[in-house]
């Protein structure tokens, strides 16, 4: 809108010669922003890659050397923590793929979502090694949040990415998406009340989830 309101006020005053010149250079400019609307969706997808390999390499380094029969079990939760860590971060990224590859093209409104995603993701490494250096309820409660808020993110950018592609049902569409977000949303909760009495088993609990939905067919 803004763009014709300002594309009638410059017809109006240049010149016919002018005014030709000027609605051929917004002809080019649109067929540049087709391109990279259609090319960005491959530079999303190769960034998100190259993020989550950081990810999960700083998760791993993060993992303590046992000096001693005490800090050999300090080794294995880390370990276990890390597993669980790595598998939500595989299924974020297993579903960005899936979203991806069901649309052509990138718009702005998809580029923001997926940074709002991807910044979310980058403070599962931080919550990682929080739970492995602390194990006790508030590290397992913010684990939880974490995971649930780059969840709703997450929906956030499958609305945004696929609402042209289901434009003809759109409010359909849009009351699956709310569905899944409400499910996550409860799920999460459920985990974050169990964080909060038993940080410890509640750890085991959240590889449930990503594991079973990661390696089920979808």
């Amino acid at each position: 809108m803004k763009q014709r309101i300002k594309s009638m006020l410059v017809r109006r005053y240049l010149r016919e010669e002018d005014s030709i010149k000027y609605e051929h250079l917004l002809e080019k400019r649109a067929e540049g922003e087709v391109r990279l609307r259609k090319s960005m969706i491959s530079h999303l997808s190769t960034l998100n890659d190259g993020i989550v390999a950081i990810f999960i390499t700083v998760m791993m380094l993060e993992i303590p050397f046992p000096t001693s029969e005490r800090t050999y079990w300090e080794f294995v939760w880390s370990v276990l923590v890390f597993f669980v860590s790595f598998f939500i971060v595989a299924d974020f990224w297993y579903d960005n793929k899936r979203i991806f590859e069901a649309v052509r093209e990138a718009d702005h409104l998809v580029i923001v979502a997926n940074f709002m995603f991807l910044a979310s993701l980058a403070l599962i490494p931080v919550a990682t090694k929080w739970i492995m250096h602390q194990k006790d309820r508030y590290s397992a409660v913010h684990f939880g949040a974490i995971y649930m808020v780059t969840s709703a993110f997450q929906q956030f950018l499958y609305y945004t990415a696929l609402r042209k592609r289901f434009r003809k049902n759109l409010r359909l569409f849009l009351l699956m998406i709310v569905f899944r977000a409400c499910l996550i949303i409860g799920i999460s909760a459920v985990l974050m009340l169990i964080s909060w009495f038993y940080p410890e088993q509640a750890v085991i609990l959240y590889i449930i989830l990503p594991v079973v939905n990661f390696f089920l067919p979808q």
